[in-house]
């Protein structure tokens, strides 16, 4: 396996194009399927190798498709709505034993969106709708494998049903747009319900009272032409868990990670490793988000792929 960098999206607001589909977002781990001679090798956009934790795709994997590289998002279903604490319980697990157990009690589904190669050639330079009809000649779907559906042109109405199932958002794609390794293009664009961003923590306020074992709020940054900008402090949306989690994880640093560190006394810094996803109001001029709160860990995503973008 040759790991190949995702595709990224822009984040943006919804609209109708007749130049354009629209899918449903799926809340789950970005998955690179690479099929060959009947092995199926499974990547993260992290481009770490993750086919261990979930047999029951790679075994699905081997039945529905020949030799191919795809692209999709693993994600585990609850009530017909993909589950991300679901998921991250399979994402964690190394013992062998525990997988084979939650690979029959908690299955994981591989929802494909796009296809790179069909043997040995590369599909990537091919519009989209082209691809898209390959990848339907190339893969048969079944209980653990779906091709994502799509609609043409009516964006709105599109969003408007997918937040009525419960989804998160859609995905806007233009239907000539080449797949573009490891680029966040403007032909890809999220379109979320609320305004979501995944940011670099680089420092945290000590916790008081029941949080004094950890922390109080995380400072968030994002990358500006390779330097980490503060863009604001997120101290509500944990759990108790997640509280210890994080703080577990922790590396300390002497100096600000920021090029523009904040005036706040009594912080501590961090090498900037950790991701986390939350959400806020707005972002103001300054590029600050307005009333943050924690979301998730995102051990998914690389720093370095937390750009100032997001915010813009």
């Amino acid at each position: 396996m040759i790991p190949i960098k995702p595709m990224l999206a822009v984040s943006g607001e919804i609209f109708s194009n007749k130049d354009w589909i629209f899918e449903p977002k799926i809340d789950g781990t970005r998955c690179l399927a690479h099929i060959l001679n009947g092995t199926v090798e499974l990547q993260n956009r992290r481009l770490s190798s993750i086919g261990y934790r979930y047999p029951e795709i790679t075994n699905a994997l081997k039945q529905s498709a020949g030799n191919c590289i795809l692209d999709g998002e693993m994600t585990v279903f609850s009530k017909g709505i993909p589950h991300f604490a679901s998921l991250a319980v399979r994402d964690q697990q190394i013992n062998s034993i525990r997988i084979d157990y939650l690979s029959e009690e908690m299955p994981a589904s591989y929802i494909v969106f796009d296809i790179l190669y069909r043997d040995k050639e590369n599909l990537m330079n091919l519009p989209l709708i082209e691809r898209k009809s390959i990848l339907r000649q190339e893969l048969n779907g079944n209980d653990l494998i779906t091709i994502i559906d799509f609609m043409p042109e009516d964006g709105e109405a599109y969003f408007k049903a997918a937040l009525g199932m419960g989804l998160e958002g859609v995905m806007a794609k233009r239907l000539a747009s080449p797949y573009l390794p490891g680029i966040r293009s403007q032909d890809w664009i999220k379109i979320k319900k609320q305004l979501t961003v995944d940011l670099v923590v680089g420092g945290y306020i000590p916790g008081q009272g029941s949080r004094k074992p950890f922390f109080g709020g995380l400072l968030l940054g994002a990358y500006d032409s390779g330097r980490l900008m503060y863009t604001g402090r997120v101290g509500s949306g944990f759990s108790q868990s997640e509280l210890e989690v994080i703080y577990s994880e922790f590396e300390r640093a002497e100096d600000s990670p920021f090029f523009n560190p904040p005036s706040t006394v009594g912080v501590i810094w961090l090498k900037p490793k950790l991701v986390v996803e939350v959400a806020a109001l707005e972002v103001s001029n300054r590029r600050h988000l307005r009333a943050p709160v924690f979301l998730r860990r995102r051990k998914d995503k690389m720093p370095e792929e937390c750009t100032i973008d997001q915010l813009d």
